[in-house]
């Protein structure tokens, strides 16, 4: 009988620490959100050291609040999107807090990827709650998505990918409008993908078909891992560089029958020896590495570690003899007197903060509860 009461209140206290930092975790997402003058909705602060809504942490708070069972912090801020779109459908990369935007003042900042977590946080609000509110506002952003897939070749082969933007932001050292990037292919993929799914439709089988096999045709059999992307114009693999989340984010994206073409648990080895690092007393990954020269950059990134704890978890994977609860562990020290999860440890590196973040603490929240964010839950 002792045993027994020893048990349960051992499972007692294992549940409200989980609990607790649930509600920790989603207290803080709650402290950054900031109604839109005449109720046009809420936009939510991306770190604590910014004036900007990054519409990729709109969507993680969407899907996050969604996950919470919080329909109405998540129907504000999809409200936002709503009303922020554009006439094509589009939305910028980026708003400050009043809902003006730096673009396209500061360019025609309007990165695909993004857009297509926000297509897919408001397919996660409508499984979820059953509302077909946002339904046109998400098909409308999906049609965008869709004149933005561009024929290309990849090994001599006809691939249709989606452009990284529509046109060439200046202040950035590439071409934005020439590239096709595996990440921004993966987000599109999904949210065309899970659209599909709730709603019971063909629409979008052409595009998910075209970019499922633009994904597949960057995995490198020889090298067992993913490339990040290409070039448009050369029709030239970008090889020069390897990325943590491009590998992570395909293994969590990607359907079991796709990932059967490649080898998951050799990709995560990849990023095993290639991004682990101890830095500032964390133990957990970076985010990318140089191929012809040493990496002049070594920090703990919190988003992307995190994403390698829900990849190792689905493949069943460690990495050093550490488990992805070891890493867990590891980003939970990472916390911010607010509460939140910093970006990065401190790093040289422009985008890399050390500043309480959402996507941090949304990521955290998300692998604590072992939810992957990509796949919508419970659609037959």
């Amino acid at each position: 009988m002792w045993k027994r009461v020893v048990i349960l209140i051992g499972l007692s206290c294992a549940f409200s620490v989980q609990a607790l930092t649930n509600l920790e975790l989603m207290n803080n997402l709650s402290s950054r959100l900031n109604e839109l003058p005449e109720g046009r909705g809420t936009l939510i602060k991306s770190f604590t050291n910014h004036t900007q809504s990054f519409i990729y942490d709109q969507a993680l708070a969407v899907i996050a609040f969604t996950k919470d069972n919080d329909q109405p912090k998540a129907r504000k801020l999809l409200s936002a999107m709503k009303n922020l779109q554009m006439s094509d459908g589009s939305l910028y990369f980026s708003y400050y807090l009043d809902g003006t935007s730096p673009y396209p003042q500061e360019g025609d900042k309007r990165i695909a990827g993004a857009m297509a977590w926000v297509a897919l946080a408001a397919t996660h609000y409508q499984n979820k709650f059953k509302s077909r509110e946002f339904l046109s506002f998400n098909y409308q952003l999906l049609s965008y998505l869709r004149s933005q897939i561009v024929p290309l070749k990849i090994n001599g082969v006809e691939e249709n990918a989606l452009v990284f933007a529509p046109t060439d932001v200046k202040i950035t050292p590439f071409m934005e409008n020439d590239i096709v990037a595996l990440e921004h292919n993966l987000d599109a993929y999904s949210a065309f993908f899970h659209f599909n799914r709730v709603n019971k439709t063909t629409k979008w089988n052409v595009e998910i078909k075209s970019l499922k096999k633009f994904i597949i045709s960057m995995w490198d059999a020889d090298k067992n891992h993913f490339w990040s992307g290409a070039a448009i114009s050369t029709s030239s693999i970008n090889k020069s560089e390897l990325y943590l989340d491009t590998q992570t984010w395909s293994l969590l994206a990607l359907d079991e029958e796709s990932l059967k073409e490649i080898q998951p648990k050799k990709a995560l080895q990849v990023n095993c020896e290639e991004f682990l690092v101890k830095h500032e007393g964390v133990n957990g990954f970076h985010d990318s590495k140089p191929m012809k020269y040493p990496n002049r950059h070594e920090f703990v990134w919190s988003e992307g570690t995190l994403g390698q704890v829900l990849a190792m978890k689905s493949q069943n994977v460690t990495c050093n003899e550490k488990t992805s609860q070891d890493f867990l562990v590891e980003v939970r020290k990472m916390k911010k007197e607010d509460g939140g999860i910093g970006y990065a440890t401190s790093s040289t590196k422009k985008d890399f903060t050390t500043s309480s973040s959402v996507a941090g603490t949304a990521w955290l929240y998300f692998a604590s509860n072992d939810f992957n964010p990509f796949q919508v839950e419970g659609v037959n």
